[in-house]
């Protein structure tokens, strides 16, 4: 009968086999450390990345501000509440946030505001403080920007303050408090370009045989025709024959500065502009008033004529060629009509060097 074997573990063989699995714990621990460290630097990577993401689409976001109410103070357009062009409104965007009395266009306590969803952008343009666009700050609103309009260092510029944010909330939106992790502040000087600088002296200007068309024009208005034309704030009018009733549509759509790439026929009985909405309109070609034509502001062409019955403008009369008519013209050179249209109306451009976001 054979009896079983004993196997005997050598001491060595046992202190070896504990030192190996000591040395593999602690590589595997450092291993771990190794993957949590680089775990940790991923997460720091991808927070800093959304965080860029967000704090770059705030930026943008304050600069669509400054684009879009620059945009709109320039617009002649009567607007809703929704700040979208409304025949039921009286009012431009410029008429709603500036006081248009005041020499210095002193703005009003507003804050007009946007955001932009899943289904484009939305606005609102309030008729007094800050704008309300309800609980539409949910996780699809992918941008959002509030603006604020104040007085800038002299008479005749404004100071934009855009705040962007990457939702709508936080500093965009007032009444919900801070907590918004991305907003940025935008700002910019605009300056009134007037539509008419330097207004004639005489109800009645022609221009003389010893300056050229260019010059006469620059001398009035401090720029060439095309770039007067380029304006935002002018509204061209492209028609045949009598244009009054274009022209009437235009202005009821709030247009105030005009041009025409050609003749104007102009047949009464028609009245255009107001004491305080002067209209400014300039004519490529001639501008003729037959009958009952009342007109607050100024007519600049390259030839004027009228005829009976009796045509009325208030404000002044420029050509680059003849005027003439006969005695049944009433002209006034009315000077608070050409101060509106020097202080007042006009586009509002940005001032090099004014922009900060800091």
């Amino acid at each position: 009968m054979n009896s079983p074997r004993l196997r005997c573990i050598h001491p060595g063989m046992s202190q070896r086999g504990a030192a190996t699995l000591a040395v593999a714990l602690l590589m595997l621990g450092a291993m771990l450390l190794v993957l949590l460290a680089a775990n940790r630097v991923t997460l720091l990577e991808l927070r800093q990345a959304t965080n860029q993401e967000q704090s770059t689409v705030a930026f943008e976001a304050a600069e669509a501000g400054l684009e879009w109410a620059t945009a709109l103070l320039n617009a002649p357009q009567r607007l809703g509440n929704d700040c979208r062009p409304s025949p039921l409104s009286s009012e431009s965007f410029r008429q709603r946030h500036l006081d248009l009395g005041s020499a210095s266009l002193a703005p009003r306590a507003l804050m007009p505001a946007c955001l932009r969803g899943p289904d484009g952008w939305s606005c609102d343009c309030p008729g007094g403080g800050a704008a309300d666009l309800g609980a539409a700050d949910g996780p699809q609103t992918r941008a959002a920007f509030s603006l604020r309009l104040a007085a800038g260092p002299r008479s005749g510029v404004l100071r934009l303050v855009s705040t962007g944010c990457s939702r709508w909330g936080g500093d965009c939106r007032l009444a919900a408090g801070g907590g918004e992790p991305a907003s940025a502040r935008s700002e910019v000087l605009l300056a009134l370009q007037p539509a008419l600088p330097a207004p004639p002296a005489a109800p009645l200007t022609v221009r003389d045989a010893g300056s050229d068309a260019q010059s006469f024009f620059v001398r009035h208005f401090a720029m060439s025709k095309a770039l007067w034309k380029r304006q935002g704030a002018v509204q061209s009018l492209d028609c045949r024959g009598d244009c009054g009733a274009a022209l009437t549509v235009l202005v009821a759509a709030g247009a105030t500065l005009v041009s025409a790439p050609g003749d104007l026929l102009l047949q009464g009985p028609l009245t255009l502009g107001t004491p305080q909405r002067p209209l400014l309109i300039v004519a490529e070609g001639a501008i003729r008033l037959q009958g009952a034509v009342t007109v607050h502001g100024v007519l600049y062409a390259n030839g004027l004529s009228w005829a009976a019955p009796a045509a009325t403008v208030r404000g002044a009369l420029i050509s680059e060629g003849s005027a003439t008519g006969d005695a049944s013209l009433e002209l006034l050179r009315d000077a608070a009509v050409l101060d509106a249209l020097r202080t007042r109306d006009g586009s509002f451009v940005r001032l090099p060097g004014s922009w900060r976001d800091f």
